[in-house]
């Protein structure tokens, strides 16, 4: 569209929208804790199951908003190459009417893109000249304009009121910037989970391909079979390099989410909200540090090396967390080890709830104190996690239980393992211990000469 065009379109519906920004507070102070719970659990759903999540953003949008309608409209081209915008996903009121096409240059949501910012349309009906007599009643639309990193325009994120007496606020506005954020993302991770099915099945494809060769190829003289053998292992080479670019890929998402999250909370200017994205971001940031491990791998066990896990995790602990701690000094001990990545990721995620906890509560008034973490096989061969603080001790107000310890029994559960927190032997500290009686068995490190041999690692904080 060129513009002059759009030049015209915003004259032309000049009198139909404002700025969303220029919109008033809410009369009545917002829910933060219910916007804090939303955007936790769309962490996860981001990171468990993206094609769910642009469902999922809709439903809180039009809860949080309070809105009769919330949908996705994204830009297509129709078989003569003219824009359309259409109608995704759609939630309330409109629902039935999913997968409606406009023209782009008659919808609310390409006027929204031609102008780049969010915009509230207050007349609705003018704008939806096309298909007007066909929607129900609209009172006013707060639309946000969705782009890629490269800022190509991909859609839109709108909410829709449908009373005349409902209007949107500026603390609206605030929530659905969020959410759009969090919806192109979950839209890059979609398309990122379809070009992994695309490889996929181009890759099973040529495995059949190389499996009728084979057939045929055993009445055929042994040049030629020899011949087919090594197609055969060009074909497994082609495997292991699928399944190193998918976790790089994968890690690559992972950090990319890590790092959104960290602005996010760089951005917010409330704690609890800060410190629930910085958590969050902390946790994608070990898994993608497994699957990093995991592209490192060149025998594609899918194993990971876990004193170089444990490293990682503890250099990253000391450069957030013990420069507000810089009295507390972190050490790890680990035998040589490799474990699975489900294994490994679940340890790892358990060990860093149990340290960020003792930072946190630990250590009060800038106090001095110690924190180590081990890992080590006993002569039984069973797995011991032990991680434990010198600090002020366990406690747990009224039975209560946080986020942080929750989380700690539900890896342990996952890892079938045997959980127990409470103070230390001797002295003052937590000690939380996890024992696994019948680990997964694991697989010695190339570069270790026995299982006992054991890395040390004192991460050091500024003193």
């Amino acid at each position: 569209m060129t513009n002059s065009t759009i030049a015209e379109r915003r004259s032309r519906y000049s009198d139909c929208y404002v700025s969303a920004h220029t919109l008033p507070p809410r009369v009545f102070p917002p829910n933060l804790r219910a916007e804090s719970a939303a955007i936790c659990e769309l962490t996860k759903s981001l990171a468990e199951n993206p094609s769910a999540t642009v469902r999922y953003v809709l439903d809180i949008a039009q809860d949080l908003c309070g809105a009769g309608s919330a949908g996705l409209s994204l830009v297509h081209l129709d078989q003569t190459g003219a824009a359309t915008m259409r109608w995704e996903a759609v939630q309330g009121a409109l629902s039935a009417h999913e997968a409606t096409d406009m023209r782009r240059d008659s919808s609310p949501c390409g006027l929204c893109l031609d102008i780049g910012i969010a915009i509230l349309i207050s007349r609705p009906e003018r704008v939806f000249d096309q298909v007007a007599d066909k929607l129900p009643s609209i009172a006013e639309i707060l639309t946000i304009p969705l782009y890629d990193g490269g800022r190509k325009p991909l859609g839109t994120l709108w909410v829709a009121h449908h009373d005349s007496q409902a209007h949107f606020d500026s603390d609206d506005v605030r929530i659905a910037e969020q959410l759009a954020a969090q919806l192109a993302l979950a839209l890059k991770l979609q398309e990122q989970a379809r070009d992994h099915a695309r490889a996929l099945a181009l890759f099973e494809s040529h495995q059949r391909a190389q499996q009728n060769l084979l057939t045929y190829h055993q009445y055929e003289e042994r040049a030629l079979f020899e011949q087919a053998e090594i197609e055969n292992q060009q074909a497994l080479r082609f495997k292991d390099a699928l399944i190193v670019e998918a976790h790089h890929r994968t890690k690559n998402t992972l950090q990319i989410a890590s790092n959104l999250l960290a602005l996010q909370a760089q951005a917010s200017s409330l704690a609890q909200v800060r410190d629930a994205l910085l958590d969050n971001a902390a946790r994608l940031h070990i898994m993608a540090r497994v699957h990093e491990l995991l592209c490192a791998n060149a025998n594609s066990t899918q194993s990971v090396f876990m004193p170089q896990l444990l490293q990682s995790l503890g250099s990253a602990l000391g450069q957030s967390l013990g420069r507000t701690h810089p009295h507390v000094a972190l050490e790890i001990e680990c035998d040589q080890m490799e474990l699975p990545a489900q294994d490994a990721v679940a340890l790892v995620l358990l060990a860093n709830e149990a340290v960020t906890n003792a930072y946190k509560h630990a250590f009060a008034n800038e106090s001095a104190g110690l924190i180590t973490v081990a890992l080590q096989r006993t002569r039984e061969n069973a797995l011991l996690l032990r991680i434990e603080d010198t600090g002020n001790g366990f406690a747990s107000p009224n039975g209560a239980e946080g986020t942080g310890l929750k989380l700690i029994r539900t890896l342990a559960a996952q890892l079938r393992g045997t959980l127990d927190v409470g103070g230390r032997d001797i002295g003052m500290g937590t000690r939380v211990t996890l024992t696994l009686a019948a680990p997964v068995p694991s697989v010695d490190s190339e570069n270790a000469d026995d299982h006992s041999s054991r890395l040390s690692l004192n991460v050091l904080t500024n003193r």
